[in-house]
């Protein structure tokens, strides 16, 4: 467990036992959205129709949202206060706060450009181009009123959530080794793309788990971890968060790839083994609210990466 040293931080532990989480119905088909509406692209025309309503209230909030994040002098753009604004609502239930979760993943870093494996076990920093991107998340959440942000314990996540954390200066700053990423055992510290028969084979085997575990929930790389024993983790941490912040309703989490895709499956579609069709680019942001007086877990969007795509930075591997 690491524990930052800002007097906003505070500490955060992984419980011992799993809770039960509310989940979505296991039938319901993976909706993979890349963006949201109001000049957010690749939104499917169902999310169009969904929130075409709040098309027409852009212009009126973006007069009326304040133009500092929190209050705290932090400059808004107008890009941030056009994400904000073609957010739905929050809306609580009569016997819940309701929460909304802003996920993202890290930044880019040298062993992504290179493919090499990082996992659980290599704490690599972002690079230039990932310090970047982490900025141009932060400026994307700059209007949305989060209070907390958290990430797991290495760095590449840790930086990117305080770039978040800069433009949100009166948020709780939580570390939690519980959103690391997998242990992908034996093939961290390898690389999987630099043209060799070893990095051919290699891959061919690291491809070869990831499709073993969409089929098997137990499934996991050679001295590693499962998908089920990913999710999991990723689940217990989610819910001790949840339960160290019973006020905040608007949490942003800084997490890695491979589990971010597993936790949304699991919470999402009730099934960790369905992570395949939900990707993860580089400072992707994805947006989920939790109120179990309705659907529990129900998805807002998945993987939007404009803030990077608009500005040609490109995204790293998956490792």
């Amino acid at each position: 467990l690491t524990t930052l040293s800002d007097t906003h931080h505070r500490q955060s532990s992984v419980i011992t036992s799993p809770r039960n989480a509310p989940s979505r119905p296991p039938h319901r088909n993976p909706t993979v959205h890349t963006g949201i509406v109001g000049g957010m692209q690749s939104t499917p025309a169902t999310s169009r129709r969904r929130y075409a309503p709040l098309l027409a209230l852009v212009p009126l909030l973006l007069i009326a949202m304040p133009k500092s994040a929190g209050g705290m002098g932090v400059d808004v753009s107008e890009r941030a206060q056009r994400f904000a604004a073609n957010l739905p609502p929050l809306t609580p239930s009569q016997n819940h706060r309701g929460v909304r979760i802003y996920l993202l993943r890290h930044g880019m870093t040298d062993w992504n450009r290179r493919g090499l494996v990082q996992g659980a076990g290599h704490d690599i920093p972002l690079n230039e181009d990932g310090r970047a991107q982490a900025i141009y998340a932060a400026e994307e959440l700059a209007a949305v009123p989060i209070t907390v942000v958290a990430s797991s314990h290495l760095s590449r996540a840790s930086e990117t959530a305080d770039a978040v954390h800069a433009v949100h200066p009166a948020a709780a700053r939580l570390v939690n080794e519980g959103f690391g990423e997998c242990n992908y055992g034996d093939l961290e510290g390898k690389c999987l793309h630099d043209g060799s028969e070893e990095a051919r084979r290699l891959l061919d085997q690291f491809d070869q788990v990831s499709l073993d575990m969409e089929g098997d929930v137990n499934a996991g790389y050679p001295g590693g971890e499962t998908a089920q024993q990913v999710a999991t983790r990723a689940k217990r941490a989610l819910w001790k968060l949840l339960d160290d912040c019973p006020e905040d309703r608007h949490i942003c989490i800084v997490g890695h790839g491979r589990i971010n895709r597993l936790l949304l499956a699991n919470l999402l579609y009730g099934d960790a083994t369905r992570f395949a069709p939900i990707e993860q680019g580089n400072t992707a942001i994805s947006v989920f609210d939790y109120d179990p007086g309705k659907d529990g877990w129900s998805e807002v969007v998945l993987n939007y990466c404009s803030h990077t795509e608009d500005r040609g930075a490109a995204s790293g591997g998956c490792y």
